[in-house]
């Protein structure tokens, strides 16, 4: 419920301060586990995707060190992030994603792991792949231009839904998961 209504107000704020164009909304399930994967250049990437790309809450990993005042951990636990400690094999930030995931709900993840910007190039984390596996969910691609400057234009380009029923119920190893999450990324960056 409180998702709902910060994710209202949100929208408000974020439509008056930026122009929006979505491109492939349609592409996106209305049921179903799915992950929804974008490059990540600002702070606000997990609010514009969650509010202007979908109708389904979006259950995000955040880093831990948001966790630290006792508020803002409140209020990111009513907005259903989940923290994750950066550069280290969180298994319960695994555990609740998959349980996100297994309901056929909506995870949203930035492959890279941190904000990077346009111009940069960063590795995208393997567990990205891992979860989808696992999961069986649908990948939606998502690719973010702007500069992100008061009344400008933020485009939201949807790529088509990725599926890995390849590997589905199949041992893969740590390689094949980097290599997976490499062409996830390599999507997401055409859609830039």
């Amino acid at each position: 419920m409180i998702y709902y209504m910060v994710r209202f107000i949100v929208n408000i704020y974020i439509s008056m301060y930026y122009k929006f164009e979505v491109v492939g909304i349609d592409k996106i399930p209305d049921s179903g586990s799915l992950i929804i994967c974008s490059n990540h250049i600002h702070w606000a990437d997990p609010v514009i995707v969650a509010c202007k790309s979908t109708t389904r809450q979006v259950h995000y990993l955040g880093k831990s060190e948001l966790f630290k005042n006792n508020f803002i951990s409140w209020f990111l636990k009513q907005l259903k992030v989940i923290p994750i400690n950066r550069g280290k094999n969180d298994v319960g930030a695994i555990k609740n994603s998959l349980r996100v995931l297994k309901d056929k709900k909506t995870l949203g993840i930035f492959p890279e792991g941190t904000r990077v910007s346009s111009k940069e190039e960063k590795k995208p984390e393997a567990g990205m792949a891992m979860l989808a596996i696992k999961s069986k969910a649908t990948v939606i691609p998502i690719g973010l231009i702007g500069n992100y400057k008061f009344r400008s234009k933020i485009l939201i380009n949807i790529g088509e839904p990725i599926l890995l029923d390849e590997y589905h119920d199949k041992k893969v190893n740590k390689e094949k998961l980097e290599e997976i999450s490499l062409e996830i990324m390599k999507e997401i960056k055409k859609l830039t």
